[in-house]
Parts: C-alpha cells; structure tokens; sequence
C-alpha cells in the first residue's frame, strides 16, 4: 500500500482498516510514537493495549461470552422507567407490564438477529405490550430494523440464549413430558420458517449494521497529527515499501488495470492518494494522464526523486500532507490507491478515498479499485494450532492455560496453504466503493460454511478480492486459494478443535466493528455452536 497522509473511524454484544503510506492505515489514539508503527507483517492484538483501554474495551473483551453490566442504567422497553440491569428490567417489565419477554422470545424461538430486531422493533413503533403478545414475527422481520434507533441501546448487547436458556429451565420443572413435546413440535414449525428466512435478515446487517450511526462515527480524519505520528512514521521506513512492491500480484494488478485501459488515462486527471514511492502514479502517467499524488509519511520525499529520476516532473506532482487537510484546484477523474490493509479494513485507509470521492471526484469519475469483497473459510491446522494455541497447555513440563485466552484473541496474519482448508467460503461482506459511507465498514453478517472433509475445524480464516470494474476488468484474490500475497490471511483460532463431518453445514455469525479509541483498529466477534468469540486485530 501506499504512503498516504492522515486518515479517518465498532462494537459490541457479539461480536475495527485507512491512509497508509502505500497500502493502509494503522493506529489511531497513538500514545507513544515508537509504540504505535504499525506492522504490516504481523499486525497481531496486544491484549496489554486491551486492557488498558478503560471503559472503550473493558468487560466488553471478555473474549468467549458476553457478560451483563450491572451498573448500567436499562430503560424498559415499555416506558421511561430505568433499572441497573437485565434481570431487574425482566422483573419490571413483567411486574408492571404484564408482559413476560423470557417467554415471548421462547414462544417463537428467536435467534440473536430476530432478538436484535424485536428491540428495534419495539423502540421504532411503541407497541402496547398487549398489542405486542397478539403480533407475529412477521411485524418485526422487516429488514429495516436491523438499523437500531439507539445504537447504544444495552438490550442490543444481550445474550438472547441466556435469556431462553433460563425460560427453558424454568419451563422443564414444571411441564410434563406431554406439554413439552407440544410445544417443540409447535416450535418446529416456526424454527424451519426462521431458517428459510435467515439469509435475507442477515443480507440487510451488510447495508445497515447494527451499530450504524451516521453523526457518531469517527474517521480517520478526525484523529490529530499528533496522535498518527507513530503510523505515517512506520511508512517513511524503506523495509515495508520493499515487501509491498515485490508483492507482484498487487503491484501487476494496478499496473494492468491502468495499462490496459490506457485509453481511458489519456489527458485526465488523476490522484494516486496514499502516493507512497510513487508506483502508481507513474503507471498512470505511462498512459497519459496528469497526475497528483498525496502522502503524509516522509517517504513522498523520495517519491519526488523517483520522479525526476524518472523525468516525468512535468506530469506528476506531489504532495505531503494529510488529505482532509489539502484543497486542489479542480476534481479528478480517477483516484487511485492502493488503501487495503489486513483483513481489509485494518488500519481505516478506505475512510479518506471515500471522502476523496465525496469532495474530489469528478461527475463521472471512478474509483480504482472500485469493488471489494470480504470472505470467511474454515480451516484445520493442528501443527500451527498446537504453535499458537496448545504450545501453553504444557511449556517445559508447567502449565500456562491462563495464557490461552489472551492468545486466542489475537488474529493472526500468516499464509495458510490451500489443502489446510476443510470448509467452502462464504462472502461476508461486498463494498461498491462507489456508493458506500464509512458507516458499511462495520457490519454484522450471516456465514453458512459447508464441511469438505472429516475432520478438526481449528479457526475461521478471512481474506478479501479485490476488483477493478473497467473494459479491460482486473480481480485479484488473497485467498488461500491464489498466489500468497503481503496480505497474508487473518486467521482466528478457537480454544480447542471442533470436531466436524463431511457435508456438516456450519453456521454463524460474524460481527465487525472497529476499536472506539484506536480506530485504525478492529473488534472481531464469531459466533458458531452457541459459542461467542471475539478477536483483536491491531
């Protein structure tokens, strides 16, 4: 990726990529220079920097189930009236309102998502509780509520299964096995319904996350100079323009893109933000547009070497500084940059092309790439999952287990070998970045991965693809798949094997927001087998 100046900024209950010097930002809320460079080989979580995030990260990095908070004022989902938790706020709900929720939620069996939505649901219409007992599901399936009126709303970070689990056992101790029964096969019926209609659901956590809040977003271009001193530094050290460069399935991928639509470059105007060493704007001067390119990182200072030394002075220009910062004299045609970080949207680059294409794009004008897809795929990789994972069972005859926790909630960047995979893929995420705001790089989504092989599932690996819609189209993967890139993969292990079967379908939940205090970075939260996990990828 490419030099860049300053750039712009998810969360909770289940489950944060921005300008770089050549590929993609890294670190916000940098308290100390020298501790925030961001490496782009191996930009693992430091769960030290977890813990210390006060009330940002706090309980809510209790990494394998969500815990109630019980100091935090509840408001009733009925009326004004506040409580200090959950539990209490059932107790009030049904004492004053007559209303038992526990119930209500068993009686249609409703999962995490329908649960998400029947809170929307009930802040957006104010239904009366005995208006509510008489709906159906139907009423709340609309994919609009999704979309919460109060993304700080507690009941949106409550386990649901906590909820049913608790009514289950109250049911059993009182219910015979006749009743029981009943109420299974009436449950069915409703459970193959929710099935049928899971996809489309969760299609609509793509376009509106769970968390979008518009005003309440931070970007990379709210953060100070100051604090991204650290991440442009890391930038202007040669060593990382080296390993992008040599990367030739990125490097060939933009050179093709903009060769062979040559004619397209002719005489226009383009901006190569994030400029770097400079690669893609002499590509683009090659098939004849006038460049600008801009970069915050010391790097662009010998960008303007390259340049001369390249004799093309008179058509690229450069600049350094960060781009919400700068003011051109007219809008651009094509913006070039190479922004992706790991697992995509690591270190927030993409938030400043996008306000590069809100306040410089021409009408007309494209972005390049222009479309980026997420993926997720199972793997079982028992020698690296004994390096990462079990190497703290047994460390010279101790045990260290009280190690595995933290570790675990580290994403890891390395490549994985096509044969290690035992699952399909599925897509997680599918950004036009012609259309999207910065809100779409947090989102929740369904993934339905199918068993290749008998086997043990260790972790869910992501990558991303990444398109270049033109006459001449150009796609690149950095799946496990295609030819290894700097990229890598993202890789998050679960704490122990999960034994699966040819043909076993596993679903799940996957949930991405980025880290409030240091929004370069990324919360990762997985929830498969009725288990909750959460990662860090920093």
């Amino acid at each position: 990726m490419e030099a860049y100046d300053d750039m712009p900024p998810l969360e909770d209950d289940d489950v944060e990529v921005v300008t770089s010097p050549e590929s993609s930002e890294t670190m916000d809320s940098v308290q100390n220079a020298s501790d925030a460079i961001p490496n782009r080989r191996d930009p693992v979580a430091s769960c030290e920097d977890d813990d210390n995030d006060d009330d940002d990260d706090g309980n809510e990095e209790d990494w394998e189930e969500m815990e109630e908070n019980t100091e935090e004022k509840i408001q009733c989902l009925f009326c004004k009236d506040e409580v200090l938790s959950i539990n209490k706020s059932l107790s009030h709900i049904k004492e004053k309102h007559d209303f038992d929720l526990a119930s209500f939620i068993c009686k249609f069996n409703l999962d995490q998502i329908a649960f998400i939505k029947l809170i929307n649901y009930i802040r957006k219409e104010n239904p009366a509780p005995k208006q509510l007992i008489q709906e159906k599901p139907e009423k709340w399936e609309c994919d609009s509520y999704m979309k919460p009126v109060d993304a700080n709303d507690s009941w949106l970070m409550f386990d649901v299964e906590e909820l049913t689990s608790q009514e289950e056992q109250s049911i059993s101790k009182t219910a015979d096995p006749t009743t029981l029964q009943a109420r299974c096969d009436e449950f069915q019926e409703i459970i193959e319904k929710q099935r049928e209609t899971m996809t489309r659901m969760l299609q609509a956590a793509h376009a509106n996350s769970t968390i979008d809040n518009e005003k309440s977003m931070r970007t990379v271009g709210d953060i100070r100079p100051e604090e991204d001193e650290g991440y442009f530094n890391s930038y202007a050290h040669f060593d990382i323009h080296h390993e992008m460069l040599s990367d030739r399935v990125r490097t060939e991928s933009y050179r093709d893109a903009i060769l062979k639509n040559a004619a397209l470059f002719k005489g226009k105007r383009v901006l190569d933000l994030g400029c770097g060493t400079s690669i893609l704007s002499m590509f683009s001067a090659k098939a004849g547009a006038n460049v600008t390119g801009v970069d915050m990182s010391d790097v662009i200072y010998k960008a303007m070497d390259i340049v001369k030394e390249n004799n093309l002075e008179d058509v690229i220009k450069l600049h350094k500084g960060k781009l919400e910062d700068l003011e051109f004299e007219h809008k651009f045609d094509y913006i070039v940059s190479e922004w992706m970080g790991y697992f995509l949207l690591f270190e927030g680059m993409l938030d400043s092309v996008l306000y590069a294409r809100d306040k410089h794009l021409a009408e007309g004008g494209l972005l390049l790439p222009n479309r980026c897809t997420m993926h997720l795929v199972g793997m079982e990789d028992e020698e690296a999952f004994h390096k990462y994972v079990s190497f703290w069972d047994d460390v010279y005859g101790f045990k260290m287990t009280c190690m595995k926790g933290d570790v675990v909630k580290e994403a890891n960047t390395d490549i994985i070998k096509e044969e290690k995979i035992i699952t399909s893929s599925d897509t997680i995420l599918d950004l036009d970045l012609m259309t999207i705001t910065p809100n779409d790089t947090e989102f929740t989504s369904e993934f339905s991965l199918t068993v290749q092989r008998d086997g043990l599932l260790t972790g869910f690996v992501g990558y991303f693809d990444t398109y270049f819609e033109m006459p001449t189209p150009v796609f690149f993967s950095t799946g496990p798949h295609a030819t290894p890139t700097h990229w890598k993969q993202t890789v998050f292990y679960l704490p122990e094997p999960h034994n699966v079967k040819k043909d076993e379908v596993i679903k799940g939940v996957i949930s991405v927001r980025r880290k409030r205090r240091e929004i370069r970075s990324l919360d990762v939260g997985i929830s498969f087998n009725n288990k909750k996990f959460k990662y860090l990828v920093e």
